[in-house]
């Protein structure tokens, strides 16, 4: 258990905001550039759509599983909680696993390439700058259960 005086993540990046800001950049990209998908309207849609689906799905259990558990969402607050059951037995990041997702399935149903590129760009920022600092934190505060859990789960998937 940790006995820190500063029981938190040090995380300054807020991921929603991080995604939401991809989402916008990818259009507003596409409306200067240009940069469709060659799919067929229909593929597009219903592949989007299929991600969109299971991206959503994802989502909502994976935040009820913090609403279980009694946690907040915010990465810089404090854990009471390991959560490793549902979503969690799969991924050690699926909310933010689902947010790629709806950002990639977005993309893809609006036949945006742009989109997918800066969803998958907004990842790649939570990968690099937020996540470590969130395993840092839980392995100091959960310590041997934390990393015997890092060894069973990978970071995505």
């Amino acid at each position: 258990m940790s006995t820190d005086v500063e029981d938190k993540p040090d995380v300054s990046i807020h991921p929603p905001t991080i995604f939401f800001a991809a989402l916008i950049i990818g259009f507003v990209i596409r409306a200067f550039a240009g940069g469709g998908l060659p799919l067929p309207d229909l593929v597009a849609e219903g592949l989007g759509g299929v991600i969109l689906v299971g991206a959503l799905v994802l989502l909502v259990s994976s935040v009820s599983a913090f609403a279980e558990a009694g946690e907040t969402l915010p990465p810089a607050t404090p854990s009471n909680a390991l959560l490793t059951g549902g979503a969690y037995r799969f991924s050690r990041n699926p909310i933010y696993l689902g947010m790629v997702l709806v950002g990639v399935g977005f993309g893809v149903a609006t036949e945006n390439l742009w989109v997918v590129l800066t969803s998958l760009a907004a990842g790649a920022i939570i990968n690099f700058f937020v996540i470590p600092s969130e395993e840092a934190y839980l392995e100091r505060k959960f310590g041997v259960d934390y990393r015997e859990f890092k060894e069973r789960v990978r970071r995505w998937v």
